[in-house]
């Protein structure tokens, strides 16, 4: 398995739930005989049929009678970095420790 798909879930989200910017989904499970496009690739599951895939939110079209499990991103993964501000000309950039989660200037 890779890093995200660990088995075990801590959110299920349906249609109206679905929020790839603060979740990441790796796995589907289908509730019904449907069809939903995973990844950009069309995909039929019967009912009860659970696959274990990281969902691409950019290449997916989530559907009702489709179930989506997953776990909230971790917050030092959502920190911007690089360039902070550009006024005048002057371009200030800062970085974050990617162990730490901290400014690498603080």
């Amino acid at each position: 398995m890779g890093t995200y798909l660990t088995g075990t879930y801590s959110v299920l989200h349906t249609l109206g739930t679905t929020d790839f910017d603060n979740f990441v989904y790796d796995a589907v499970y289908f509730s019904t005989a449907t069809s939903m496009t995973i990844n950009g690739v069309s995909v039929t599951g019967a009912i009860g049929e659970t696959l274990e895939i990281t969902v691409d939110g950019n290449t997916s079209i989530p559907i009702a009678g489709v179930l989506l499990l997953g776990n909230p991103i971790a917050p030092q993964t959502k920190v911007k970095t690089g360039l902070i501000t550009a006024t005048g000309g002057t371009e200030q950039y800062q970085f974050v420790n990617i162990k730490t989660g901290l400014p690498t200037n603080g």
